[in-house]
């Protein structure tokens, strides 16, 4: 059995977490962890792809 998460787990806790970077210190952190992990499990269009869809260049995230 396999723990690992699935592409749309971690873009829903991007979409969960995206609203709060502002208000919460953690919220930045596990977006980070989750665009890392996108990266690594399903490549850099993807996490870029991320970022688009969520908004992140106006948080403070930048396309690789």
């Amino acid at each position: 059995m396999s723990m690992s998460k699935t592409l749309d787990d971690w873009r829903a806790d991007i979409k969960e977490y995206a609203p709060l970077v502002d208000l919460t210190s953690h919220a930045h952190n596990l977006i980070n962890l989750a665009l890392r992990s996108i990266n690594e499990h399903f490549g850099k269009e993807e996490a870029n792809r991320a970022i688009r869809d969520f908004k992140l260049e106006a948080k403070g995230w930048s396309q690789q």
